[in-house]
Formats: structure tokens, sequence, C-alpha cells
């Protein structure tokens, strides 16, 4: 079976990947380690993008698709897609190298809850505990927030900064939502509302796929 899920950021891909990789036996496919692996390896694509990346540039849809074409041509059977594709464009070219994919999982989660889980968490830079304002929050003490193990001010990193999230949210509304329709015109798409607990989702995926 071949798999792309789908879903913008904070919305739990990477934990069903998992999930769906453990449970069906299938090996996940990941573009960030992908793209690692072919600048690690040292081929053409891989040097370019390290160039890309060295100058703090996005790589291009052409980089990418390279790169996953390389991957791609090492992998026998079935895989879960996490991360690509993002565009239309690198969906048009996935289906020009002959893959054929049998289901697209849409992880639906709304953008205000995105932006709840992600804003309020918290981690401690020295023991690296990490905390949720709302779910598992840390002390407070005098005003501020401190880990409940070291007792170190707790801190936010950049990527969880409400600003930041809100900005992947626009890019993702922008750049990947237009893949529902896409896979959908094919009859591939399959939504699952994402649930406060991560297991009730996995389980909702799971059923999903079982009954594609």
């Amino acid at each position: 079976m071949k798999i792309i899920l789908l879903g913008a950021p904070g919305a739990g891909k990477g934990t069903q990947a998992s999930v769906i990789s453990r449970e069906l036996d299938i090996p996940t496919i990941s573009t960030g380690n992908m793209i690692r692996e072919a600048i690690s390896n040292a081929t053409p694509v891989g040097l370019a993008a390290k160039d890309i990346i060295a100058k703090g540039q996005l790589l291009t849809d052409d980089i990418v698709i390279d790169i996953v074409k390389e991957k791609l041509k090492t992998v026998d059977g079935s895989y879960i897609l996490d991360g690509f594709p993002r565009t239309v464009a690198q969906a048009e070219a996935l289906e020009n190298m002959g893959e054929e994919i049998d289901v697209v999982i849409n992880i639906y989660v709304p953008d205000e809850k995105i932006i709840e889980r992600s804003a309020g968490r918290r981690f401690c830079p020295k023991c690296g505990a990490t905390f949720h304002v709302k779910y598992n929050p840390p002390k407070n003490i005098n005003g501020k927030n401190v880990c409940t193990e070291c007792g170190s001010e707790v801190a936010i990193r950049d990527d969880d900064k409400e600003e930041v999230v809100r900005h992947r949210l626009e890019v993702y509304h922008e750049q990947t939502q237009p893949l529902e329709a896409f896979y959908a015109e094919r009859g591939k798409l399959k939504t699952v509302i994402g649930q406060e607990e991560v297991s009730d989702t996995s389980r909702l995926t799971l059923e999903t796929l079982k009954g594609k």
C-alpha cells in the first residue's frame, strides 16, 4: 500500500505516520530525511540542495522532486509519504514518476486548535522536560513558569510562537491545501478528524485505512 499523509503543520502527521508504520509494517519516507540523506551522500541533487540551504533559501519544487525521485528508485513496495507532496506541482510530478498512490489520509485539525496546541507548549532549557500551559502546566512561582523537575524557568521554542504558527498555517492553506481537491478528484482522499486524544486519532486513521 502506498499512502500519502496530508494535514496542516501541527496536525499530527508525523505521529500518525509512526502509528501506521508500526501497525501495518510500512516504512515511512520523510521529506526531511530524504533531503538530509541526499546531502550526506553528496549526490548531484543533494549538493544543489546543500548550496541552496546554506544560502538560507527554500528548496524549489524541482529540487525536492528530484530528491524524491532518487529515493523512490530504491524503494520496493509499500511506503508512507510524510511531507511530500506539498504542492500540486509536486503531486503531478509524483504521478509522472508512475507512482500509483492507494490512499491519501488528510488529518484535519482546526487552525485555532493547532495554535492552542503549539503556542501553549513550553520546554525546560536545562533538563529538557516539556509542558503545556493548559494540558500539562509548569509551576507558577512568583509570576514565573518554572520546570516541575529542576525548577528552571521554562521557555517557548521559536517554532511554537503564535505568529510563527499562524504564518506556517497561512503558507499551508495557500500552497498545500489545494492537494485535498487534487486527490479528491482522483477518488483517493480520506479525511480523519483529529481528536483530543492521540490514540483516538490513531484508531480512526487505522480504521480508515483498513476500510479503504
